[in-house]
C-alpha cells in the first residue's frame, strides 16, 4: 500500500514535469513568434496566444520580458548549435581534406540561412538600438561561440595548428557568408551563391598554401601582433 508520503513525492515529481513541460512550451512559442514576426514585432501577448497559455502561467515562468528574452536566447543558442551540428554530422565520413572543407562551407550556409538563424540575426539587430536586449545576447555569446569554435576545429582540424592564419580563415568565412545570407542578393541568388562559396572553398586552400609574403601570411601576422 503507497503511503502519504511517497503519493506526496508522486505528486511533486508530476507537478515539476509539468512545470519544465510548460516551461519548454513557453520558449518553444516564444522562438516561434521570433521566426514568424521578428523579433521586434513580438509581444507577450502574441507568446501567450502561441502557447496557449494564461498570462498568469507566463508569469509564474517569467516574471519580466526581460527574463524571457534572456531564457528565450539561451534556448536559442542550445536550437542553434544543435542544428549546426546537425549539419556537420551529416557530412559524408568518406569525404577528407579539401572535399570535407568544401562540404563544410555548404552545411554552414545552410545553418545560416536557416529560420532560426535569420530570427537570430533580426534579435542581433535589434540589439543595436536596444540596449537591454544587447545585454542579454552578450551575456550567453560567449559560450555558444566557444562551442561553435569546437564545432569548426574538428570540420577545419588540419589547419588548426596555423595559428593566427586558422582564425582568419575562420573570419573570412564567417563574415563573406552573412554578408551573403543576409544581403540583397535577388538576380540569380543560388547562381552567385554558389559561384561565391566554391570561391572561397578554393580561395581558402590557396591561403594555406602561399609563402609568406601573402597578404593572407601578411594579415594574419598583424592580428598576432595586436593580440
Amino acid at each position: 500500500m503507497a503511503t502519504a508520503s511517497s503519493e506526496n513525492n508522486k505528486s511533486e515529481g508530476w507537478q515539476a514535469r509539468k512545470s519544465a513541460m510548460t516551461r519548454q512550451r513557453v520558449l518553444d512559442a516564444t522562438i516561434e513568434c521570433f521566426v514568424k514576426r521578428g523579433y521586434s514585432n513580438v509581444t507577450t501577448g502574441n507568446v501567450i496566444e502561441q502557447a496557449n497559455i494564461s498570462r498568469g502561467t507566463l508569469l509564474h515562468h517569467f516574471p519580466s520580458k526581460k527574463e524571457l528574452i534572456q531564457a528565450a536566447v539561451e534556448y536559442l543558442h542550445d536550437q542553434l548549435l544543435e542544428d549546426y551540428t546537425s549539419r556537420v554530422a551529416k557530412i559524408p565520413k568518406s569525404l577528407e581534406g579539401p572535399e570535407r572543407r568544401r562540404a563544410g562551407l555548404y552545411a554552414a550556409w545552410d545553418y545560416m540561412t536557416s529560420d532560426l538563424a535569420v530570427a537570430y540575426h533580426e534579435m542581433c539587430i535589434a540589439g543595436i538600438r536596444d540596449p537591454e536586449l544587447e545585454d542579454v545576447l552578450q551575456q550567453s555569446l560567449t559560450q555558444f561561440e566557444q562551442h561553435t569554435h569546437e564545432k569548426n576545429m574538428e570540420l577545419f582540424s588540419e589547419w588548426v595548428g596555423t595559428g593566427e592564419m586558422y582564425y582568419l580563415a575562420m573570419d573570412i568565412s564567417q563574415f563573406l557568408m552573412q554578408g551573403m545570407a543576409y544581403g540583397q542578393i535577388k538576380k540569380d541568388r543560388e547562381k552567385r551563391v554558389k559561384q561565391l562559396i566554391e570561391y572561397l572553398a578554393d580561395r581558402l586552400e590557396e591561403m594555406f598554401q602561399e609563402d609568406e609574403s601573402t597578404a593572407a601570411n601578411r594579415h594574419s601576422r598583424k592580428l598576432n601582433d595586436v593580440e
